[in-house]
């Protein structure tokens, strides 16, 4: 995987590793993410190129802003059966050590939470997962989860429901949150 493509620049090969989401749900229908994508690159050379080269950081955290953002448009969204927009609304790279990059997204939208059950739902394309996946949503008190439907694993707990996939599981075609509003 590569996001550099600009002519005469070297392809630097970023393998992903991992992928984390802290998914935050807010009483008043905020739902806050922060999404990070680990990757390991084994020469070490996007390290030297994004701390050397700031124009070339600049235009990668472009980039992965703007892919994520088509992704996020390619997925349907749904509270209590609207449909809701996520945006993009930070990017950036970062590294746990010169081999280790990650890159990081916050992305927000809102939905119109009720009294009672309610329901967040993402159709999403059906895949074979490359690397292992886990994603918490935390729900602030009143609310609390009720069900999930999902191809990943699950665990319910008091305030928060933790998903998780491992390499080669099949992800989608759709995820759905029950939480109560109390």
């Amino acid at each position: 995987m590569s996001y550099t493509d600009f002519p005469g620049e070297k392809t630097f090969i970023l393998t992903p590793i991992f992928a984390n989401s802290v998914i935050n749900i807010s009483k008043a229908g905020y739902f806050t993410q922060v999404l990070t994508y680990d990757y390991m690159d084994e020469d070490g050379d996007y390290f030297l190129k994004i701390n050397e080269d700031y124009n070339f950081y600049t235009q990668e955290v472009e980039t992965i802003k703007i892919n994520m953002q088509k992704f996020m448009d390619s997925c349907i969204n749904y509270v209590n059966d609207e449909i809701v927009s996520p945006k993009v609304i930070q990017a950036d790279i970062d590294f746990k050590n010169n081999q280790l990059p990650y890159f990081y997204w916050i992305i927000v939208f809102r939905g119109k939470l009720k009294k009672g059950i309610n329901v967040y739902k993402s159709d999403i394309s059906e895949e074979e997962l490359e690397y292992n996946i886990q994603s918490l949503y935390l729900l602030e008190t009143p609310l609390v989860p009720k069900s999930v439907e999902t191809a990943l694993h699950y665990e319910i707990y008091a305030n928060f429901v933790k998903y998780f996939g491992n390499k080669g599981e099949i992800v989608g075609p759709k995820e759905i949150l029950r939480f109560e509003y109390k």
